[in-house]
């Protein structure tokens, strides 16, 4: 098997962000990267350094306009509920060639392609013990849709990562096995409850791995502006701050280098012809 290298995986994500910010021009599509990707293009003007990965991130009206675009391209391949089996609750747009294999479940894994998240931003309850409630539910229900694959749901980093999640999701699995394209479309449903809510003033991705501090006010993704990516112009909010300061707090400050976290635990090949 012939290995991605990291230069590799990276040139791969920009080529697919490259063809997702002309879809979405092309489209009068908004969109801002998103998560780390964000942090490093305000702080580092590309990929933090110790990091290989790129998110975006939009709101549900042009999440779901952006869906429909991508699942009519044949580019590069469009991982989402709508069109094969998927246990996260946000998209993914892969590249052809390539396929994941992460630590002990070679064998097993499905064959996705190095790959950049496409997150939904949905709207939130006002009230806050309202919001967190629905934060909370949103969470459950998409610990529910990891459940439902395997060897997804018993992934981790570390071998005990997966045996700890063996334990606590296996009785999910049992449950929900075979159901697979009903939970995702529930749960995609369920975190888009407060769309046409105009009193929903709090906006954020409901399963994120921040929890609680992923809540925004949902103004700032009202204005965007060009944003330095490497070498790419690509899309962001021009409130970044708000965003980057909720989830990281001093976000110009590097964290210590135990909290410099990466992917080397999941590994990419090229496809063989």
């Amino acid at each position: 098997m012939n290995k991605v290298s990291l230069n590799e995986i990276k040139k791969i994500e920009l080529e697919l962000l490259a063809l997702l910010d002309k879809i979405c021009r092309e489209n009068d599509i908004e969109y801002s990267l998103g998560g780390g990707s964000l942090l490093g293009s305000v702080r580092h003007k590309g990929f933090i350094p110790w990091d290989d990965d790129i998110d975006v991130m939009l709101t549900r009206k042009n999440y779901d306009k952006l869906i429909k675009i991508l699942s009519c391209q044949d580019e590069a391949e469009l991982w989402h509920y709508s069109i094969k089996e998927t246990f996260q609750p946000y998209a993914k747009l892969c590249h052809k060639q390539t396929y994941q294999a992460k630590a002990g479940f070679d064998f097993l894994w499905q064959k996705i392609g190095v790959n950049i998240d496409i997150f939904p931003m949905d709207a939130m309850p006002s009230k806050e013990d309202a919001r967190v409630q629905f934060m909370h539910e949103a969470q459950h229900r998409a610990e529910i849709l990891y459940s439902t694959s395997f060897p997804a749901f018993v992934s981790g980093s570390k071998w005990y990562y997966s045996l700890a999640r063996l334990f606590l999701r296996g009785p999910k699995f049992l449950k929900y096995h075979g159901k697979n394209r009903q939970v995702a479309k529930d749960v995609d449903e369920f975190m888009a409850k407060y769309q046409s809510d105009v009193n929903a003033n709090q906006i954020g991705f409901l399963a994120s791995r921040y929890f609680d501090k992923e809540h925004f006010p949902i103004e700032i993704f009202e204005t965007y502006e060009e944003a330095q990516f490497e070498d790419l112009s690509v899309r962001k909010i021009v409130d970044h701050d708000s965003y980057l300061r909720q989830i990281h707090g001093d976000y110009m400050q590097l964290p210590p280098e135990n909290q410099r976290i990466n992917h080397d635990y999941v590994t990419f090949y090229w496809k063989e012809d």
